[in-house]
């Protein structure tokens, strides 16, 4: 009997490890592919920027496309377009803002936006003197905030922007813009900036500009304000001294008032009302003024003016 017992054992053990299953093969899982993370879609869209019109005391605009990023505020993305200047295109338009500006933020309260602007804003332009106040020297920094304004409210829904500067180490109350930056030598907050109609390249201000060379006999400065080319002749307008010397048979204006107008597409039409002097002979007239958009800026053509040599209006 104790012989049977050895012998049941291995009989038990042979039986299980014969109907135990042979082990399945280790599979290896798959490649997975982790996909690479994406950036947020961008898209596009058309903004109007203000720069400086040539050496004018106004105001022109330039129609841009901007790539817009979800992950970036649309004000944020406006403002820094504007400080990196007009286009290689746009040779006429100048930007405003000393080198190295840089716009640090822009939040929006209400219809007020606060943009914030790198400490560099408070720099001289390189052509300026230290120390030394020019009425040109105003005039920039005038035009700097209203391109600002300007800018923002044309595509943006406020009614008023607020400008605040970085600090370094001064010790200061408060982060606003101060009137100094206009050279008046007052250390108060500067008021909030609207936008101004009157420094803006409109149809109403391009023909006012104009009605005013024409009275002060200005006609170099009347030049930048005509058409290279005229839409109702198909001829190039002709060169500055040829110019000059037609627009001297022009009748004298001493008094003008723009009033009204349209526009349609690349056409605006205004009336003016004229007053002119010429050989103690006084007249007065309605005349109307047809504008056409060359390169986004408002201008007049040459045969708009040259029509009127002959006799007073």
């Amino acid at each position: 009997m104790r012989r049977l017992v050895p012998l049941l054992l291995c009989l038990l053990l042979l039986s299980s490890c014969a109907a135990r299953s042979p082990l399945s093969p280790v599979t290896a899982p798959e490649d997975v592919t982790i996909p690479a993370p994406q950036s947020p879609a961008t898209t596009q869209e058309t903004a109007t920027l203000w720069f400086r019109f040539d050496q004018e005391p106004l105001l022109a605009p330039e129609e841009r496309s901007l790539d817009l990023s979800p992950t970036k505020a649309y004000e944020l993305t406006l403002l820094e377009a504007l400080l990196a200047g007009p286009s290689a295109s746009a040779s006429e338009l100048q930007g405003l803002f000393p080198q190295g500006t840089r716009v640090l933020a822009t939040t929006r309260q209400g219809r007020t936006l606060f943009v914030t602007l790198s400490r560099q804003i408070m720099n001289r332009y390189p052509d300026e003197t230290e120390g030394v106040d020019t009425a040109e020297s105003r005039l920039r920094r005038l035009l700097a905030m209203q391109s600002i304004a300007a800018t923002v409210t044309e595509n943006c829904d406020v009614d008023t922007v607020i400008v605040l500067v970085e600090q370094s180490d001064a010790v200061t109350d408060s982060l606003r813009l101060k009137e100094s930056y206009y050279l008046t030598g007052s250390d108060a907050p500067a008021a909030p900036l609207k936008r101004d109609e009157s420094l803006l390249l409109t149809p109403t201000t391009t023909l006012s500009t104009i009605l005013q060379c024409w009275q002060d006999r200005d006609f170099a400065r009347l030049y930048r304000y005509v058409a290279r080319t005229d839409a109702a002749t198909g001829q190039q307008r002709p060169q500055e001294a040829e110019f000059i010397a037609q627009m001297e048979g022009l009748p004298h204006l001493t008094q003008w008032a723009v009033s009204g107008g349209s526009v349609s597409g690349d056409r605006a039409t205004l009336s003016a009302l004229m007053h002119c002097a010429d050989g103690g002979t006084a007249s007065e007239t309605a005349g109307v003024f047809r504008l056409m958009r060359e390169r986004g800026l408002w201008k007049i053509e040459y045969s708009q003016l040259s029509s009127r040599k002959e006799a007073a209006p």
